[in-house]
């Protein structure tokens, strides 16, 4: 499976009836982490512009400032590599 922006990827967790947002922290990412909506049905889409290793994270906020703390984190991170 090719992974691009817009792919939808399945995250399992204990906590994601408590996310809202997918986190993908990478340093191509304006303020570090980009972020996408998430359901546990459907998972979420993978953000446009990154590569190479990428953390994701389940979040309960979205902040446009781009900058992921512990206080939104609900569970992860998980190690992503894309190319």
């Amino acid at each position: 499976m090719n992974l691009v922006a817009g792919t939808n990827i399945q995250v399992q967790s204990e906590a994601a009836a408590t996310a809202s947002f997918c986190g993908f922290t990478n340093s191509a990412a304006p303020g570090g982490t980009a972020f996408t909506a998430f359901d546990a049905a459907n998972g979420c889409a993978l953000p446009p512009n990154l590569a190479g290793i990428v953390y994701v994270t389940l979040t309960s906020d979205a902040p446009a400032t781009g900058v992921l703390t512990d206080d939104i984190t609900v569970a992860g991170p998980m190690v992503m590599q894309l190319s």
